[in-house]
C-alpha cells in the first residue's frame, strides 16, 4: 500500500466494551487469555479484523475493560472466584507470515501478533460470543478463549 492510500487500519474506531484476562489460578483448565465483549464490540473487533486483512498489515491498540463478575462467573474458574490480571489495552497486530500466532502473558498492552490464518477462526470465537456461546479457544501454544 503506498503513503498516498487509505489505511482501514489506522482509520478503524474502537466500538462497545471488551474484556480480555488470564487467569493466574486453576491455569490448567483455563490457560492462556479469555476474551468477552458486547455486541458492539464484538462488531468493533470484527471491523478491525476486516480492516487488517484488507490492508494486509498493521497494528492497533484496543481499548479495555476489565471483566465483570457475571463475565468471571461464566468460565466457572472456582464459581468466578479464581484470581486474574487483565491489563488496559490489547495490541494486534497483522504478521505477514499467515501461520503466525504469537500471544504471551505480558501486560500492558497484551500483545498479539497473529497470520491472516487466524483471521476466520478469530471471527468465528467473536460470533459465537454474539450468540451467547462460547467455552472454546484458537491458538497456537498461548491460547485464546471465548466466552459470552
Amino acid at each position: 500500500m503506498s503513503s498516498r492510500e487509505k489505511s482501514l487500519v489506522k482509520e478503524w474506531r474502537q466500538t462497545g466494551r471488551v474484556s480480555l484476562w488470564r487467569y493466574t489460578e486453576n491455569e490448567r483448565n483455563y490457560p492462556g487469555w479469555n476474551l468477552n465483549a458486547d455486541a458492539a464490540g464484538c462488531r468493533s473487533l470484527v471491523e478491525l479484523l476486516d480492516a487488517l486483512t484488507i490492508d494486509g498489515v498493521g497494528t492497533r491498540t484496543v481499548s479495555l475493560a476489565p471483566p465483570t463478575s457475571a463475565q468471571l462467573r461464566v468460565p466457572n474458574n472456582r464459581n468466578g472466584a479464581a484470581a486474574w490480571l487483565a491489563p488496559n489495552r490489547w495490541r494486534i497486530t497483522l504478521s505477514s507470515r499467515p501461520e503466525d500466532w504469537d500471544f504471551p502473558a505480558g501486560l500492558e498492552p497484551a500483545t498479539l501478533l497473529l497470520g491472516s490464518n487466524w483471521i476466520n477462526p478469530l471471527r468465528a470465537g467473536l460470533s459465537e460470543i454474539q450468540a451467547g456461546a462460547g467455552d472454546r479457544s484458537v491458538g497456537d501454544r498461548e491460547q485464546l478463549w471465548f466466552w459470552w
